[in-house]
Formats: C-alpha cells, structure tokens, sequence
C-alpha cells in the first residue's frame, strides 16, 4: 500500500521531533547540573517541551513545501530564527517591551512557549496556569501539519 502525504510527513516530522527532544533534553540535563530550577511541574514543563518542539517542527515541514531546494530552506531558517526568537521573546521577556509588540510577538510560537516557560519556572505556575499556551501551541501544530499535508507533493 502507498503511502499517504499525512503519513510520509508524519514520519519526517517524528524524526525531526525526535531530534527536537534530544537537544531539549541536553539542554535540560546541562542545566540542571548547573543548578536550574524548572518549577515545580514537570509534567507542565515536558508538555510545553513537546507541543512547541512539535509545532516548530511542522512549521519548518509546512514552510519546506513552499521551497525550492536546500539552499532557500537555510535561508529562510535563519531569517525565520533571527525573527521569531526576539520577537517571540526568546531573547528578552516580552513584559518590558510595549503592547504593541507583545501582540505582534504572539504571532510566534516562540512567544506562546515562553510564556509557559515564564508561568513554570519563574512564577510558580502549573498546568492549569499554562493551558492557553499550550492550547495555542497544540492549535498552530495542526494548522501547520495540515498546510504541510495539502502542499506537500510527492516527486
């Protein structure tokens, strides 16, 4: 039996997930050697790990059905990282930049993960205070899944 887009997609997006997770988890395991908290809701905390690792994922396979070849996709990575991680604040909380700005930074995924990031490590929160980031981060991994799957041709 063929294949379908959705589930050849889904298998490049699980190996890229996969890959994902491994950097999270050595960035994880290197700070907590060095002494970082993570708050005190790990569940929270691997929930919001895996819905933003899952939704820059599938944002990078739907952004991958649009180019051309290997050399626009490294463009357009870095052009994507330079833009999304300040504005997402990544960089710096967006709580000391105008309004303005923390709305136009919300057009990130980025922005959504650092705002449970913030709730959990920084301010005490749990997974009852973290459900419209993930929500939000779960929503955007399926729209783009699903632009991914409609665009992707098989050649």
């Amino acid at each position: 039996l063929p294949l379908t887009r959705a589930q050849i997609l889904g298998g490049k997006m699980l190996a890229r997930f996969i890959l994902g997770m491994i950097q999270y988890a050595i960035v994880f395991v290197f700070g907590y050697f060095l002494g970082v908290r993570y708050g005190n809701d790990p569940v929270a905390l691997g929930l919001t790990m895996v819905l933003f690792a899952l939704c820059i994922t599938a944002l990078t396979l739907a952004l991958s059905t649009l180019l051309k070849n290997e050399n626009q996709a490294g463009a357009i990575t870095l052009l994507l990282t330079l833009t999304l991680a300040p504005l997402g604040g990544a960089w710096w909380p967006l709580e000391i930049v105008p309004d303005w700005m923390r709305t136009i930074g919300h057009i990130s995924p980025v922005a959504w993960a650092m705002d449970s990031y913030s709730s959990l490590i920084f301010h005490g929160g749990g997974l009852a205070d973290v459900l419209l980031p993930l929500g939000v981060l779960a929503a955007l991994t399926i729209v783009f899944f699903l632009l991914g799957v409609v665009r992707f041709r098989i050649e």
